[in-house]
């Protein structure tokens, strides 16, 4: 079919249909007509009010499939879940694979679970409901409920509790694949001073509010970017200023993403220790040399042997690492060396992403990004190796976009979870974000609400306009 003409009649969920269609068609492909042309559509999504049913009509290689779903018109959710359904199995009639996480488009998978343990539901019934509301496959259901119970100790949080990310949008050099609010740190030296001095008001604001209001920070995760790409001197400075506001050795948890290994050595893991930093990211996303060099790593595989090595030596005991299936090139048998790369020098935590295609990203931009079917096998023979290990999945999350329509999941040793990625994806729990691109969650548990209120992405307008921001920032947080 080269082309997918979308006509819709009684509802206006263009949105949620066209999510569906791009998990099996190219979205350049797909096109929505209006409901008065006269124009033959191939697909025709319709919704029913008085009779309360969802219907999709599909037309392909002159044959013509139709579903109908009856739904709870009270329900919004429902009523969209019932469209999507009727698409998904019109398409699935004409052969195309079923996909795992059925219509999830984009979603958290646990926060549906924890709604169905909170009815009081049983795990089998659990399991049920999600296959037959979501049409989500049982292998992915069980996961989505192992999670859910795995992270579940962690959603419990003090009512005057907030959470901090801050945002270092610097690295050693742009990996291919990345559409992160990031910067290679050697084109832009003389930006990382005024960057500094305009996110060291902002935090200074931002704990000013946070007290005012009487709350205290439970973990703090500094992320990027790289962090670790500052020099040893500006590191310090970070820490320091953090430091004279709260005891971060208070922390219930303190994070610090490492990344790239050409980015830290000693000196920079001692300074990152002394101020009682507990839980560290060294990521290599491969170990295989030549996928290093095509995804733009100017380091080796030896390279991250070695800085993990002096991080467990200094005495940082909660290491995660981050692995990604589909890069360039890769296949099952390089997920595998990887993998026994990583049992050999045994993390505390692997992270198992699935590569997403992102607007920002200069693989994107070169066309290099292709549908890999390869993907679904690359990510069991990780998690084949990580359950072999003995780690258990604490926490997931999906996205779109991505080369296979798979997850993202984080499986660790037992008591080394990272308390702050639960809170981030459960969303709990109010997270205020500092520095460029970064997005404040403020949540409102009992009205079941959450605001964002988002920095300025591009670094030179977050410097210039800061103030915009901490104002801003200092009226929400007193809205708490």
């Amino acid at each position: 079919m080269s082309s997918i003409k979308v006509k819709m009649t009684g509802h206006e969920y263009r949105y949620d249909i066209f999510q569906i269609l791009v998990l099996f068609f190219k979205k350049d492909d797909i096109s929505f007509i209006c409901e008065d042309e006269s124009l033959d559509a191939n697909v025709i999504s319709s919704l029913d009010k008085i009779a309360g049913k969802a219907s999709c009509i599909m037309k392909y290689q002159g044959k013509q499939v139709e579903k109908h779903i009856y739904v709870d018109m009270s329900n919004k959710r429902k009523i969209k879940n019932g469209l999507k359904i009727s698409l998904l199995e019109c398409i699935e009639e004409f052969g195309y694979d079923k996909v795992p996480w059925g219509i999830l488009i984009g979603i958290r998978p646990t926060k549906i679970i924890h709604e169905y343990i909170e009815e009081g539901l049983d795990d089998d019934a659990i399991i049920s409901k999600f296959m037959s509301e979501y049409r989500v496959r049982l292998d992915k259901a069980q996961l989505a409920l192992e999670v859910a119970r795995n992270e579940a100790p962690f959603l419990r949080v003090h009512p005057n509790s907030v959470s901090m990310y801050i945002h270092i949008p610097f690295c050693p050099s742009k990996c291919i694949y990345c559409s992160f609010s990031s910067i290679p740190v050697y084109k832009n030296e003389e930006l990382i001073e005024h960057y500094l001095l305009a996110l060291f008001d902002e935090i200074d604001a931002a704990f000013r509010s946070i007290k005012s209001k009487g709350l205290f920070v439970d973990t703090l995760y500094i992320g990027g970017g790289t962090p670790s790409v500052l020099s040893c001197k500006d590191l310090d400075r970070l820490l320091s200023k953090i430091s004279q506001h709260y005891d971060l050795k208070s922390l219930n948890e303190f994070t610090i993403e490492c990344g790239r290994p050409d980015s830290i050595d000693k000196d920079k893991l001692n300074i990152i220790k002394n101020y009682g930093c507990t839980r560290i990211c060294i990521n290599p996303q491969t170990m295989n040399e030549e996928t290093l060099k095509t995804i733009g790593r100017n380091h080796t595989t030896k390279d991250i042997e070695e800085k993990f090595y002096i991080a467990r030596e200094i005495g940082f005991d909660d290491i995660n690492m981050d692995i990604i299936m589909g890069l360039p090139g890769e296949d099952e048998r390089h997920v595998e060396k990887t993998m026994k790369s990583l049992e050999k020098i045994s993390p505390d935590s692997i992270t198992i992403h699935t590569m997403a295609y992102k607007r920002a990203s200069i693989l994107l931009e070169k066309g290099a990004f292709k549908k890999n079917n390869l993907a679904e096998a690359m990510y069991e023979t990780a998690v084949k190796h990580v359950r072999k290990m003995g780690m258990h999945p604490y926490y997931m999350y999906r996205q779109k976009n991505m080369v296979s329509p798979l997850e993202n999941v984080g499986y660790c040793f037992k008591n080394k979870e990272c308390i702050y990625n639960i809170q981030m994806i459960a969303e709990n729990i109010t997270i205020v974000a500092l520095g460029a691109g970064s997005v404040t969650k403020l949540v409102y548990p009992k009205e079941k609400r959450i605001e964002r209120v988002a920095n300025l992405r591009d670094i030179k307008e977050y410097i210039e306009r800061k103030d915009e921001m901490i104002e801003k920032k200092r009226n929400a947080i007193e809205m708490i």
